[in-house]
């Protein structure tokens, strides 16, 4: 697949794979579509727009790709001759004040709009003219052909070929001597013989006895079947604490995802009055040179383990964090799908197995909120999906302007006061590990104590008074 030829299958990768069933069995929903939706300031060209596109797809062999099947097996297929997937609505002939909400809708039901597997391309923009210089641009990739790191590769490269394109200047983009299929390929390859039993063993000893249910209190029951609605609350980090996060992670020899993810570990122990914490964890999997500009679903997710039964202190729950971080990133090449089918822990339809919260500090290149190019401005807007895939998932941020948060949750179990009441505790937590890493972890500070019906009452039980 690394040479220019179309119309030919590779076998899913298994993160792939792994997605294509779980879409099976709700294929009229949004869940795994990424997306970046863009307001545009300036002169656009429409004609150029459509080239750059056109000439993305000739270049990225999953932006041409369905998943079809063969005797019941998946495959991933690409596909000549597909129609670029620009669709633009004009809004203009609407009173003024109409434009805007009416191009907030038609951002809403483009992010939420599923795709069929069945049908390439498994991605899609629209463009949404608000004013003669104004537009606003969505794009909607299904996880299945796309990650975070390849929504901003193809960002990039449609900015610098319809740069080209508006001044008629021959842009050469250096050529991709691999294409994800040979990703899957390899994967395969690598995982059909030792390998793979030496992983599953590390995995099955790393994960022996722990529990396979993070039991948060939440605010109502959980439904029988997940809807997986949800919402998000962000939130900053104090200056002062980010860096003091940074000076206690390089005197302990551990990066600030260790330090954020221990901290995060303590909160959610606390909480569930639990002392054996499952995470999960994405991981990018382009640690080759080969993979850094190919669109292609490369991440898979780790399972992080923080085992707190004897209150270590901060400082030595770090150290612990940091062993068991490295040793796990060493083994991250046993694909999550293939764990869960080693391990066989106990399934239920509304619940993930082994892991139900994620904890997230980016490692790829951080989304620009502005991108300036021939004669226009690109400002990035906020995520608009209402949908959770996971009980909850703490998202951090890093910047040269510090350290964000986002928490994002499933409302069917949590309200958002909730939600803003644990953030305020994170950073509370953040804030006293550093002042005094010393310290056991169950006499850290959370914060002033809320009232008694708040976060449930084991949590209450352990809030001591700032």
């Amino acid at each position: 697949m690394s040479d220019d030829r179309s119309n030919q299958s590779a076998p899913l990768s298994l993160t792939q794979e792994q997605l294509w069933f779980l879409t099976r069995l709700d294929p009229a929903s949004a869940f795994y579509n990424t997306t970046a939706t863009w307001d545009l300031t300036g002169p656009l060209d429409l004609g150029a727009l459509h080239t750059a596109l056109a000439r993305t797809m000739d270049r990225q062999h999953m932006l041409r790709t369905a998943v079809t099947e063969l005797d019941g097996v998946p495959r991933q297929s690409v596909e000549d001759g597909v129609a670029v997937p620009l669709t633009v609505s004009d809004l203009t002939a609407l009173p003024e004040d109409e434009r805007a909400p009416a191009a907030d809708r038609l951002v809403s039901e483009e992010v939420h709009a599923p795709f069929d597997l069945r049908t390439a391309p498994l991605f899609r923009v629209r463009l949404i003219r608000t004013a003669a210089d104004e537009h606003v641009m969505v794009f909607v990739m299904h996880h299945i052909v796309a990650d975070g790191w390849s929504l901003q590769v193809l960002v990039q490269e449609v900015a610098d070929l319809y740069a080209a394109a508006v001044t008629g200047a021959e842009l050469e983009l250096a050529p991709l001597s691999k294409q994800f299929a040979d990703y899957a390929v390899q994967q395969r390859e690598r995982l059909a013989g030792p390998r793979r039993e030496k992983l599953v063993s590390y995995w099955s000893e790393r994960l022996a006895g722990a529990p396979g249910v993070l039991e948060l209190p939440t605010d109502r029951p959980r439904p029988a079947e997940a809807s997986f609605r949800g919402d998000r609350h962000t939130f900053t980090v104090p200056q002062q604490t980010h860096l003091a996060l940074t000076a206690l992670g390089r005197s302990a020899g551990a990066s600030p995802f260790m330090t954020c993810l221990a901290a995060f570990a303590v909160l959610l122990s606390r909480w569930s009055g639990q002392n054996d914490i499952l995470l999960g964890t994405p991981v990018g999997n382009r640690d080759r040179a080969e993979w850094t500009s190919v669109v292609g679903y490369f991440a898979d997710t780790l399972v992080m383990r923080t085992e707190l039964a004897d209150d270590p202190t901060f400082t030595q729950l770090l150290a612990r964090v940091r062993r068991s971080s490295l040793d796990a990133f060493v083994h991250r090449d046993l694909p999550f799908r293939a764990l869960v089918e080693a391990l066989e822990p106990e399934r239920a339809p509304h619940r993930n197995p082994l892991f139900q919260v994620m904890f997230i500090l980016q490692n790829i290149p951080p989304r620009r909120r502005k991108v300036e190019f021939a004669g226009l401005t690109m400002a990035l807007r906020e995520d608009v999906r209402t949908t959770s895939i996971f009980d909850l998932r703490l998202d951090l941020f890093q910047s040269e302007h510090g350290l964000r948060g986002q928490l994002e949750y499933n409302t069917d179990l949590f309200d958002r006061a909730t939600v803003e009441r644990l953030a305020g505790r994170y950073l509370a937590l953040l804030a006293d590990a550093c002042a005094a890493p010393d310290t056991a972890v169950s006499a850290l500070s959370l914060g002033a104590p809320p009232p008694a019906d708040d976060l449930g009452a084991g949590f209450n039980d352990d809030l001591e008074e700032a």
